[in-house]
């Protein structure tokens, strides 16, 4: 058993007024949308939706992901065992991502998409990622690995709505799309802590930005995208490492090139 005292160097103590969890449970309030009262599924139009099986390909890959979050966020949750903060941030996004697997699938299932997406198949893409798990010494790459994810995922829902001509599709793809900008903003809060309390991290941040990818591959393989290189996307990606590190993410490369990092 490890006592109490072992664990006490890990902590980070913090003050009353500065809760991240706070912040981020009333950011999911003021966003929040009812599966049920909110989603028009009795207005589907099947025949409309299946017109585009491109977007509902990568609809049936993106669902998929969301469902392996109750996999992924458990090695955050164990990871971060000591910041209070980022347990909510991660429980939230535990939540809301099964909400998106959830509606995602009903969709599909309501439409008569095939292949449906069976338990079994869920089951046996999960499997081989049971024993990773995130070690203390890579915690922040995880959660810039995170960040970035998550970043990408609102630019991909909020295309794919804009390219879907069935209306609730559309819409439903724009409340997961809003949702994504919050998850990404959690994990940016709790980089954006870390790196003030050390600042010897920033390479760290920067070296894992640039060698981003999506967690998404470890259960789909190619993540999808709705525009490939998209200029946007990946213009606001690197300006919210700017942020967060104080440095461009192209002047990093450029020093990597040179063997500088």
């Amino acid at each position: 058993m490890i006592s109490s005292d072992s664990r006490r160097p890990n902590v980070r103590p913090r003050t009353a007024h500065a809760h991240l969890y706070d912040k981020h449970a009333a950011a999911l309030e003021r966003g929040w949308w009812s599966t049920e009262r909110d989603i028009r599924w009795d207005d589907i139009d099947p025949e409309v939706a299946r017109r585009q099986p491109e977007i509902l390909t990568s609809v049936r890959d993106a669902a998929i992901i969301e469902s392996f979050h109750p996999i992924n966020l458990q090695r955050y949750l164990r990871a971060t065992w000591d910041d209070v903060d980022a347990g909510v941030v991660f429980s939230l996004e535990l939540y809301e991502g099964f909400r998106h697997f959830q509606t995602l699938r009903r969709y599909l299932e309501i439409i008569d998409y095939e292949p449906a997406i069976t338990d079994a198949e869920l089951i046996r893409r999960r499997e081989p990622t049971l024993d990773m798990d995130i070690e203390p010494d890579r915690i922040v790459p995880e959660l810039v690995e995170f960040m970035l994810s998550e970043h990408l995922a609102y630019y991909f829902f909020r295309r794919l709505s804009e390219r879907s001509e069935e209306p609730v599709l559309a819409d439903l793809l724009r409340r997961i799309a809003a949702d994504e900008v919050r998850h990404a903003q959690g994990a940016s809060d709790l980089l954006e802590r870390r790196i003030a309390e050390d600042r010897s991290i920033v390479p760290i941040v920067l070296a894992a930005a640039a060698d981003f990818r999506h967690y998404g591959e470890e259960v789909v393989g190619t993540v999808p995208v709705a525009e490939p290189g998209d200029p946007i996307a990946i213009r606001t990606f690197a300006e919210r490492i700017e942020r967060l590190c104080g440095t461009r993410l192209v002047d990093h490369y450029r020093r990597q090139i040179r063997g500088e990092v």
